[in-house]
C-alpha cells in the first residue's frame, strides 16, 4: 500500500517538474521571466505617461505582456490619465526576484524594484517591493498581478 502512495505522490510531482524542465531548457528561469514581463511592463506605461508613444501604441505593447485584471487597470488609468505631475521614471533595476510559489501555470514571486524618478521635487531614489503573479498563456507567460 506504501508504495502505491509513494507512487502518487511523484506522479503529482510531474507536471511541476516537466514545466521546470522547459523553463530551465528554454535558458530562461523563472527570476528571468518575471523581470522580463516588469521591465517591458515598466517601460510601456513610462513611454505612455511620458507622452513618447500614444495610447493605441501602448495598449497593443501592454497586451502582449499583462491579462485580466491588471489589464483593464492599466487600460483605465492610460485611459483616464490627464498629464500632471506624475513622477517621470529616469532609470530602474530589478534589485531582487523571489519565486515564492510556482506551478505548470503560474509563476508568484517578490520583486524589489530600485527606482530613480524625476518629479517636482527633481530626482529622487525609491525602492519599491511588489506581489508579482504571471499566469501561463499559450507557450508564454503574462502578468495578472503586479501592486
Amino acid at each position: 500500500m506504501k508504495p502505491m502512495k509513494h507512487l502518487q505522490k511523484k506522479l503529482a510531482l510531474l507536471p511541476v517538474a516537466l514545466m521546470l524542465s522547459a523553463v530551465m531548457a528554454s535558458g530562461a528561469g523563472p527570476e528571468a521571466e518575471i523581470s522580463t514581463l516588469v521591465r517591458q511592463r515598466t517601460d510601456v506605461m513610462n513611454e505612455f505617461f511620458c507622452g513618447h508613444i500614444q495610447y493605441k501604441e501602448a495598449a497593443e505593447r501592454i497586451e502582449i505582456v499583462e491579462m485580466g485584471r491588471l489589464l483593464d487597470e492599466d487600460l483605465s488609468a492610460a485611459k483616464a490619465f490627464f498629464q500632471t505631475d506624475i513622477e517621470e521614471i529616469t532609470d530602474y533595476k530589478i534589485t531582487d526576484v523571489n519565486i515564492t510559489d510556482m506551478d505548470e501555470t503560474l509563476i508568484c514571486a517578490v520583486v524589489t524594484v530600485d527606482w530613480m524618478v524625476y518629479g517636482t521635487g527633481g530626482n529622487e531614489s525609491v525602492e519599491g517591493i511588489y506581489s508579482v503573479i504571471a499566469e501561463k498563456c499559450e507557450d508564454s507567460y503574462k502578468l495578472v498581478q503586479f501592486f
